[in-house]
């Protein structure tokens, strides 16, 4: 038989602000593990569209905001949950309050998942958490938070800014999969955050296997590099602080590749719709822009407004190989090719039925009719994407 239990907290208190880092790599938000930031994926999916969270898990909950930014991952208080997690498997309890006998804390002096949370480095502004136990994984420990009112309500309270997930399992308790979600919020700290992923299997969803690290976020007003950024972890996940940014600035987001292999992102574009960029070994690219917000929230990749990339101008090159013709050009990744040619310069012919994708190094066509013809002109199509 299958347990399944679920329980909330949530507390408000004044708190000191985590120091914004500067021209650096951010580190705070540590490296979840994979089912760890499949839950934040589908947190902040539908964070960013409840109306279609109610629809996809057909449900008419009018109690959290249409709206609220990303929540972004945190070391910290990932610990903090992690830590509670494993408290109650192997005391075989569950609850909030801090166990007797825990690994990691004092139950009398640190009895609160707040207490637990500043005792791992965390400057809380404001705290709550959420516990499950007994669910099979990501998806249904989500899901049941969603159909519960406190869950859903403090996972959605755009007043948290940042989340750590903690999942832990022991065979020998009750319920054997615990997982806990702790949320905060530090002072003015916002962030930029989103996970990296491919998705292979073309569902439209993160699963644990599908994070792509090594993608540097760069972000730029201007041409002057900002605050800190970040590069995707082993899940994807990623996060960069914002709060130095005026409100109203123009923020450009740049994605860089720093392996030695070519990736392919799926970047959402809404709740539901992707984006595909494909970034070459070494490839920077400028994905988009976002607008700060004049008020202190996250942001996140569906807040981006991608860039109208230009077509990169293409020298077409042109050797004769007998009566034949072998033409060749440059090209590049993101943009797509389709040669045509013409006797009379009226009517233009494709050279094949479907235009072709860049490939980021040299493209051929062989045109193996030039005498029936008679004399050719022949010119290339780029379109951006």
């Amino acid at each position: 038989m299958q347990f399944v239990r679920v329980l909330l907290l949530s507390f408000a208190a004044t708190g000191g602000v985590w120091p914004a880092t500067a021209q650096s790599k951010y580190t705070a938000g540590g490296t979840p593990t994979g089912l760890e930031e499949e839950i934040r994926w589908k947190v902040n999916r539908g964070r960013f569209d409840s109306a279609s969270e109610n629809l996809l898990r057909g449900t008419a909950y009018t109690d959290v905001p249409a709206f609220s930014g990303p929540l972004a991952p945190n070391q910290s208080i990932t610990l903090s949950a992690r830590h509670q997690s494993e408290d109650m498997a192997k005391a075989n309890l569950f609850q909030h309050a801090t166990v007797p006998g825990s690994l990691y804390y004092n139950p009398v002096t640190q009895p609160n998942p707040w207490d637990r949370m500043s005792a791992e480095g965390y400057s809380w502004y404001y705290a709550g958490e959420n516990i499950a136990a007994g669910y099979s994984g990501a998806e249904s420990a989500y899901v049941g938070w969603w159909n519960s009112t406190g869950h859903r309500e403090n996972m959605y309270n755009s007043v948290y800014r940042e989340v750590g997930n903690g999942y832990y399992f022991w065979t020998a308790s009750t319920y054997q999969k615990y997982y806990t979600m702790d949320l905060g919020n530090s002072g003015n700290n916002c962030f930029f955050t989103d996970t990296i992923f491919q998705d292979t299997n073309s569902d439209g969803i993160y699963e644990q296997t599908e994070g792509l690290p090594g993608v540097a976020v760069l972000l730029l007003v201007g041409n002057t590099q900002i605050g800190s950024y970040d590069v995707s972890s082993a899940v994807g996940s990623f996060a960069v602080p914002i709060q130095s940014i005026i409100g109203g600035a123009t923020v450009q987001v740049v994605l860089s590749n720093t392996t030695t292999a070519s990736v392919t992102l799926s970047i959402p574009r809404g709740y539901t719709n992707y984006s595909t960029v494909a970034l070459a070994a070494a490839q920077s690219r400028v994905y988009g822009t976002f607008i700060q917000p004049a008020t202190t929230r996250n942001m996140g990749l569906r807040d981006v407004t991608p860039a109208q990339a230009s077509p990169v101008a293409a020298r077409l090159g042109l050797m004769r190989t007998g009566t034949n013709m072998l033409l060749s050009w440059p090209s590049a990744l993101g943009q797509s090719y389709q040669m045509q040619w013409t006797t009379n310069f009226v009517a233009w012919n494709s050279s094949t039925n479907t235009i072709q994708a860049g490939t980021g190094s040299n493209m051929t066509w062989f045109d193996g009719s030039t005498t029936a013809l008679g004399p050719k002109c022949y010119r290339l199509v780029i379109r951006k994407p």
